[in-house]
């Protein structure tokens, strides 16, 4: 690796601990937090229990994997959970710089599109946040990493199969594939990219590399679900056909909304200052303009905008599918889930504020007013995380967290209860 970028990727590291730092005393409070904790306990007691699947868990063997490691090293100290979140989340930012570079050849933008990432502008850091956030940390690690290989195989191995490139691509592929279900959304920017990109590669857009990593997905599938009795997430309730889609299409929506006003019914806005509650009150009419922003933006973007900053629109519409469409086809929304996302609108964000500014570079203050609305996003994002690290704190002592602590100590007699904190004795 340059030395350039080792320098780049240490400045990411420390600003993601700088930003996140206040976060390491939050301790356990998620459901899926005590979630986590039982796997990991069953799997010190049964090896095979890192591929149970029956709710509440999830199919998800590498990630189980990995924070079974983790547990095994930390076991109830948060703090440790919280360092790795924060370093994954700093490692993130880095690799969303390389790939923004690796299609753009951009610099600048590339650099404010990591920066406005580790601040976690677009997502509002929840993942971070959450010791169980790690899953979408992961997740996106394993997705990005995918794209770049992939990326410089098409782009500068000439689309090989044997290439090195590729074969990273193929084995990340596998991994995401065992990970979380929203994988699949990787093939969909696969082929975003060969359509968009068709004319560098010199290729067809459904390639022998696509087929083949489709080919394993498929694959992947029939043995998650005929071998280790993975079964997909749908909800129960069925609104019909139509209603279905319909109730997807506005989440979508809702979604590519939260990533610019974050701003949404919760105790964290009834208990906010003055500001916000003026704020909100205006959330309907202030919601109605943004959507109307974002698909104006979507189209004109499409029809104006170079080969990158399309398929990063795409991006952004493809990795929101699964969280809108599959898993959630109602009206609970969830910004946790726009961390992957949330690539796509900071490089669609970076390369406006940038192309702007070089438009007017002649003009000698001028010039630097696009670069404000990265900052007010930034500013907007440390607000977010600053209120939510106070409500996490609070669940952390919460009365149902204390019910889940006790769950965990019943069900294990290796595991007691120290005054506010699980203790494993071995």
């Amino acid at each position: 690796m340059p030395l350039k970028n080792i320098l780049v990727l240490c400045i990411f590291l420390a600003l993601s601990y700088l930003f996140f730092g206040l976060a390491t005393d939050n301790g356990f409070w998620h459901s899926d937090d005590f979630v986590m904790l039982e796997k990991n306990l069953r799997t010190t007691e049964n090896s095979l229990a890192v591929f149970d699947s029956t709710p509440p868990f999830r199919f998800q063997p590498l990630a189980t994997l990995i924070y079974y490691l983790l547990f095994k090293n930390f076991f109830f100290d948060a703090r440790g959970y919280f360092i790795f979140n924060i370093i994954l989340h700093g490692f993130n930012s880095f690799l969303v710089y390389l790939l923004v570079h690796t299609l753009l050849k951009d610099r600048m933008v590339a650099i404010l599109s990591g920066f406005l990432f580790v601040f976690t502008v677009g997502n509002y850091g929840k993942s971070v946040m959450i010791v169980s956030g790690f899953e979408d940390l992961l997740i996106t690690t394993l997705t990005i990493l995918t794209m770049i290989f992939y990326f410089k195989n098409e782009l500068d191995a000439e689309g090989k199969i044997l290439s090195p490139w590729f074969i990273l691509a193929f084995i990340l592929f596998l991994a995401s594939m065992f990970t979380q279900g929203t994988s699949f959304a990787i093939l969909g920017a696969f082929i975003a990219f060969d359509y968009f990109f068709r004319i560098e590669r010199g290729r067809p857009v459904a390639s022998k590399n696509f087929l083949i990593l489709l080919a394993i997905a498929i694959a992947s599938l029939i043995v998650k679900t005929r071998v280790f009795d993975y079964t997909p997430t749908f909800y129960s309730e069925n609104p019909g056909p139509v209603r279905f889609i319909l109730y997807a299409a506005k989440n979508v929506l809702n979604y590519l909304v939260r990533m610019i006003f974050p701003i949404h019914t919760s105790h964290l806005v009834t208990e906010a200052g003055p500001a916000v509650r003026f704020i909100y009150r205006f959330a309907t009419q202030i919601r109605i303009l943004i959507a109307l922003t974002v698909v104006s933006y979507s189209f004109f973007g499409f029809i104006f905008g170079n080969r990158a900053i399309r398929f990063f629109i795409a991006w952004t519409y493809i990795m929101v599918l699964p969280f809108a469409f599959f898993q959630f086809p109602f009206d609970w929304l969830n910004i946790r889930h726009l961390y992957l996302v949330s690539v796509g609108f900071v490089m669609i964000l970076s390369s406006g504020a940038i192309y702007c500014s070089r438009l007017i570079s002649h003009q000698r203050w001028r010039r630097f007013v696009p670069l404000l609305v990265p900052v007010i996003f930034i500013l907007s994002a440390r607000f977010v995380v600053t209120q939510l690290d106070q409500s996490y704190e609070y669940k952390a002592a919460s009365s149902i967290t204390v019910e889940y602590r006790k769950e965990i100590a019943r069900k294990f007699p290796n595991v007691i209860i120290e005054g506010d904190d699980l203790r494993f004795v071995e």
